[in-house]
């Protein structure tokens, strides 16, 4: 609905507000704050993005997610039994392979994840986006994160944009799809606002 989404206004002085507001709450403390940062580990998706990415340091990494406490911190707490992993191992499509390979050798079921659509920058065309996406898949992992066009956010093409991410998530078939905004480069709250809700109208 794009009259809707022409409407959007961000009161950016209340969310300034707001966000002073919540940085004066307390913390949880003892107990309830071991709860919830353990709870944190298993909504991380474990990642290396790097060039000089290789299947050992992957492998590494897998072994990590698999373990991402260690056994005499979760003895501690009576947690050693509760079979604490990660979300997810996110690498690059090229090391998806290794990651599927090096998890199911680990005996557990953790998703991979692949950023693709031409991460990170997303100046990559369209049809090149859509190939990474369905290789990655290809490959076995589970989720893929793409990275949006920030020019057509900037630019207001906000049809392309809606096209773009339904085009990708189409691309994922089965697997789970999350969208990266790069909210820090898309110039306005109303922006950030505006791409959200155009990327869970998308899927």
């Amino acid at each position: 609905d794009l009259g809707w989404i022409s409407t959007v206004h961000v009161n950016r002085p209340a969310v300034v507000r707001h966000a002073e507001q919540i940085r004066k709450w307390r913390t949880v403390k003892g107990n309830w704050q071991a709860a919830w940062l353990l709870k944190a580990v298993t909504c991380i998706d474990l990642t290396t993005l790097s060039g000089d990415d290789t299947p050992s340091n992957v492998r590494r990494l897998c072994l990590k997610a698999k373990h991402p406490i260690r056994e005499d911190l979760l003895k501690a707490l009576d947690m050693h039994d509760k079979g604490i992993t990660v979300a997810a191992v996110c690498v690059y499509p090229a090391r998806v392979t290794d990651a599927v390979n090096a998890l199911k050798a680990a005996g557990c079921d953790i998703p991979v994840a692949s950023v693709a659509a031409g991460f990170p920058s997303g100046q990559t065309p369209l049809e090149t986006k859509l190939a990474e996406i369905k290789l990655a898949v290809e490959y076995g992992a589970r989720e893929i994160d793409i990275v949006i066009s920030r020019c057509l956010v900037l630019t207001g093409q906000w049809e392309g944009l809606y096209e773009e991410i339904r085009q990708c998530r189409e691309a994922c078939g089965e697997a789970h799809m999350k969208t990266i905004l790069a909210t820090g480069e898309l110039g306005s709250l109303a922006n950030v606002y505006k791409a959200s809700m155009i990327a869970m109208m998308a899927g």
